[in-house]
């Protein structure tokens, strides 16, 4: 039942977020005074001395002084120290990290946040002066936006075949980003996220119109009316788009809310011209649906995890990264088949419907389960919370046992 599936997703939910803000409350204020007094490197010390301080402590990210270290009060994550040492390197060899101010030019800044920002008690974040200085201030901010996107795509350590995969998504990307409203640190840009608010109308009268076979009418222009507004009030009242920094809250909750309802409508469009393609595949190469599942669907399932997944990984968001990595997944089979099935039976009456566990479902699970204990005991165990590089190759050759198995059983 769907309700069954959702709790069990719900429950995950809570149970990550439970520890997290245990993590955040509890464990990291006491790393921080226990490096106050000079104790960090007592590893026994570290999260308390109950028997769930050593349990969460021991399966963090900040435990002994090889994890973290005091750096103005805060605690570095061990993701994070490469980002530092390569900042203390060009500081010693002299070079001076230029900062653009031309963003500033159009923003107010009164002697209290000047004092503020001076002695380092606040950072200060400004909002445009006017309507006018925010639409020129975000129109920069996109120019700057697509400059970086350059940068990172095209730059001289990039491969090549990767510089070709981003000229043949380019006309994709251009389309994600300027319809699904980002507001996280990592992602936020004023321009970008006043120029979606408008362009996800477009994409929402697309998507009901080619998928549900809905005809928008009038209420496109509605929703475009609405939606512009919401664009100019980000542009006048939102924060300037700087490093490590999100919109207000009251900007930033309901433009993500509805972000994520229009990445949701993404994946449902790009889902159905997979199965479409992968179904003409199948019927033109006489190639069985479970190997087809197995295979191409699979991997192209994945490879939006795995881009986003390295992205967040070579920003120094270790512990996002590798979150995803199972969080994905759960999400899929929890929330996935609770409402596939629901959809399903109410499809047929109401009724039930059967599931038939073959070979190759047992086989995956098999593969699956042993390779979450490989991760605990290689990361857990044997290196001290650290997943070594070369753990990756492990994980490859499961999977190609595991696709090699599967294919073995569907033909024999």
């Amino acid at each position: 039942q769907v309700k069954l599936f959702i709790g069990f997703y719900v429950t995950f939910v809570l149970v990550v977020l439970c520890a997290d803000l245990y993590h955040r409350k509890v464990v990291l204020p006491r790393l921080r005074s226990q490096a106050v007094a000079g104790m960090a490197g007592d590893e026994s010390s570290v999260g308390g001395g109950s028997a769930v301080d050593r349990f969460v402590s021991k399966f963090s990210n900040y435990q002994g002084e090889e994890g973290w270290e005091d750096n103005e009060g805060g605690v570095v994550l061990r993701s994070d120290k490469k980002k530092k040492k390569k900042k203390e390197r060009k500081r010693e060899e002299g070079e001076e990290e230029t900062v653009d101010y031309s963003l500033m030019e159009s923003f107010e800044i009164d002697d209290s946040s000047r004092r503020n920002s001076i002695d380092g008690t606040n950072v200060s974040t400004f909002e445009a002066r006017t309507l006018y200085d925010g639409i020129v201030g975000g129109k920069d901010e996109v120019i700057e936006s697509i400059e970086k996107w350059k940068e990172e795509a095209f730059g001289d350590d990039v491969k090549w075949y990767w510089k070709v995969n981003e000229v043949v998504l380019l006309p994709f990307t251009v389309a994600r980003s300027a319809s699904v409203c980002l507001t996280s640190k990592e992602e936020y840009n004023r321009g970008v996220l006043a120029t979606s608010c408008i362009g996800s109308v477009f994409w929402v009268s697309f998507y009901l119109w080619f998928e549900h076979d809905v005809a928008v009418g009038p209420g496109l222009f509605y929703h475009l009316a609405v939606m512009t507004v919401v664009a100019l009030v980000v542009l006048r009242f939102a924060k300037v788009s700087r490093e490590k920094i999100s919109p207000q809250n009251w900007i930033a909750v309901p433009l993500a809310m509805y972000g994520f309802v229009v990445a949701a409508s993404w994946i449902d469009f790009i889902a159905d011209q997979l199965v479409e393609v992968l179904q003409f595949l199948g019927v033109v190469l006489r190639i069985p649906s479970s190997i087809l599942g197995l295979t191409i669907l699979a991997w192209g399932n994945s490879v939006g995890d795995l881009s986003t997944n390295m992205s967040m990984a070579k920003r120094g968001l270790a512990n996002m990264s590798i979150t995803a990595c199972f969080a994905g997944p759960v999400f899929n089979l929890l929330v996935g088949l609770g409402v596939g099935f629901n959809l399903l039976n109410n499809s047929n009456g109401g009724g039930s419907s059967e599931v038939e566990f073959s070979p190759a479902i047992w086989t995956g699970l098999a593969f699956m389960f042993s390779h979450c204990v490989l991760i605990l005991v290689a990361g857990v165990w044997w290196n001290d919370g650290f997943i070594p590089a070369k753990f990756g190759y492990i994980s490859a050759s499961i999977y190609i046992a595991y696709a090699i198995t599967c294919c073995a059983l569907e033909f024999s």
